[in-house]
C-alpha cells in the first residue's frame, strides 16, 4: 500500500494550512495511498530542532534519519519511509513556523553526506510538496519581500529525497473578526472575496497535488 504523510507546521488545526492538506489528503486518498496526518503543535508532542548531536554523521552508526529520542524521533521514521511527503506552514514573517522548521532541520541534516554532497544519505526516494499560506496578496509581492529566499529554499531541500514541489495560497483570510483586531492595512471585504473565489480554487490544486504526487509513485515514475 503507498503510503502519504501530511505534516502540519501551522498551530492551528482547522486553519488555511490545514484545510489545505486535508485536501491534498482527499487527493492521495483518491489515488489509492494510506493517508496520515501529523499536528507539530499538538500539545502532547515535545520537541526541538537539530540538536547537532552529529550522531546522524558517526562511521557505522545508524544513517539516514535522526536518532535523537524526543517525541519528534518516531515521526521523522515515518516521514523517511513514506512513499509521499507533504509539509504545510503559512508564512511567519519571511519563515515557515518554528515547528515545520524544526522538522526540516532534523529530516534533512542526516541526508546530508559529508563525504559526498552529490549523494544524498536517504533510507528510499519519495515524492514530497510543500504548502504555504500567507497574507502576501501575489507572488509579486512575494518575491519582492524575499520571502522566497528562506521559505523556498527551506522547502527545496526535501529534493535529496527526490522530486519535490511547492504550492502558494495567497492573501488568506486571518481573522474570524477582522473588526476585533488593529489590521487597518487590510479590507475585510477584500479578505472575504478572495477566501470565497480564490481559496477553493488553491483547494482543488491541493487536492490535485496529492492525486499527482501518488499517481507518480504508482506509475514508478520516480526512478534512480
Amino acid at each position: 500500500m503507498t503510503k502519504a504523510l501530511f505534516i502540519n507546521g501551522s498551530p492551528r488545526k482547522n486553519g488555511n494550512t490545514a484545510q489545505l492538506l486535508k485536501r491534498a489528503m482527499d487527493g492521495a486518498r483518491e489515488a489509492g495511498a494510506e493517508v496520515e496526518l501529523v499536528n507539530l503543535y499538538d500539545r502532547s508532542l515535545n520537541f526541538k530542532g537539530c540538536m547537532s548531536c552529529f550522531a546522524c554523521k558517526v562511521k557505522g552508526g545508524k544513517k539516514g534519519v535522526c536518532s535523537f529520542k524526543d517525541d519528534l524521533q518516531p515521526i521523522l521514521q515515518k516521514a523517511v519511509e513514506t512513499d509521499v511527503l507533504v509539509c504545510g506552514s503559512p508564512n511567519y514573517c519571511g519563515y515557515p513556523s518554528a515547528a515545520l522548521r524544526a522538522f526540516m532541520e532534523r529530516i534533512e541534516f542526516p541526508a546530508v553526506n559529508y563525504s559526498d554532497y552529490s549523494k544524498p544519505v536517504v533510507l528510499k526516494r519519495i515524492c514530497s510538496a510543500t504548502i504555504y499560506t500567507m497574507n502576501c496578496p501575489n507572488e509579486e509581492v512575494y518575491r519582492q519581500m524575499n520571502y522566497h529566499i528562506l521559505m523556498d529554499t527551506s522547502a527545496q531541500q526535501l529534493g535529496a529525497f527526490g522530486p519535490t514541489e511547492i504550492l502558494y495560497s495567497y492573501d488568506t483570510y486571518q481573522f474570524p473578526n477582522y473588526d476585533r483586531y488593529d489590521a487597518a492595512t487590510f479590507s475585510e471585504a477584500h479578505k472575504a472575496e478572495v477566501r470565497d473565489t480564490q481559496f477553493p480554487l488553491d483547494l482543488e490544486k491541493a487536492y490535485e497535488l496529492g492525486k499527482r504526487l501518488v499517481k507518480k509513485i504508482k506509475e514508478n515514475l520516480l526512478v534512480e
